[in-house]
């Protein structure tokens, strides 16, 4: 996630999310984020480096967000029918956790801080070579650096939901998905979140409108976001009209997202756990 000047800029990585029999506490992957974290303390104390452990923290999970990542039609409509895609919703409701969740600030920012740019410079590259060697130990992983960990998540993510776009059901579905739409894709994968990655489009322009400077770079196959700063008031019209969307979405995805929605959190959830991250379906199906 890159944030950038006042005005948050992040760029989407695809869709997370995890299936069992009731939502999943992540206890495995909080339990391989603990070691991880240990070892990358251990590794930078000995480089003479000071870095505090920050393991991811586990997911509050909100009143039927499980049900919607199962594609329940009940819980989907009554969070579209207020939140519409979770687009516009983050500036609509400021403090709305649902659309807002609060994050533990890193501990490590105060030592990042304090550092030269030089000393900054060195500190990263030690930190990425002490994560690479932790990942290794504990999640058998060869990464060169932490965004490249975060690249293979993505890819090995993204591999393994492909199998659904072969999927009959999912396939035939799909069509009848796209024709309501009055879309040209059918894919399964690309039909699942397409009203959200839309209206991001949509908000990213509004941003751009009043950013100042030049733009962020964006690596190359990733798509660049940015948050414009409205006030509520001033996003309610482009939230009333996201629900709309969002609303009709749903009504012509009636049957493809309780038979999607299932078969993709399993796969999400055995993915990131590889990777010692919890599923939580943020992105993309709601």
């Amino acid at each position: 996630m890159l944030i950038a000047k006042a005005i948050a800029a992040t760029v989407l990585v695809g869709s997370f999310g995890a299936l069992t029999s009731s939502p999943p506490g992540g206890d495995a992957a909080y339990e391989l984020q603990t070691k991880l974290e240990a070892k990358r303390v251990a590794c930078m104390t000995e480089k003479g480096l000071d870095y505090v452990a920050t393991p991811m923290p586990k997911h509050n999970w909100q009143p039927g967000e499980w049900d919607r990542l199962q594609g329940d039609l009940k819980a989907l409509r009554a969070y579209r029918a207020k939140y519409g895609f979770g687009v516009w919703a983050e500036n609509a409701f400021p403090k709305d956790e649902v659309v807002n969740p609060t994050f533990p600030d890193n501990p490590n920012n105060k030592t990042m801080m304090s550092l030269s740019a030089d000393k900054l410079k060195k500190w990263r590259a030690a930190d990425d070579a002490c994560f690479s060697e932790a990942a290794k130990e504990v999640l058998g992983k060869t990464v060169t650096s932490q965004d490249d960990y975060w690249d293979q998540l993505e890819a090995a993510l993204k591999k393994e939901l492909s199998v659904l776009d072969k999927d009959k059901q999912l396939a035939q579905l799909g069509k009848q998905f796209a024709k309501c739409l009055g879309v040209s894709e059918t894919r399964p994968t690309a039909l699942n979140g397409l009203g959200r990655r839309t209206y991001w489009q949509q908000v990213t322009e509004v941003a751009k409108k009043t950013w100042k400077g030049e733009l962020p770079k964006v690596p190359k196959g990733k798509t660049l976001v940015l948050k414009p700063k409205l006030k509520p008031e001033e996003a309610k019209p482009y939230l009333d009209k996201e629900i709309k969307a969002a609303l009709k979405d749903l009504e012509c995805g009636k049957e493809f997202y309780p038979a999607y929605s299932p078969k993709a959190q399993e796969i999400n959830s055995r993915v990131t756990l590889e990777f010692g991250r919890e599923g939580t379906g943020r992105e993309g199906t709601v």
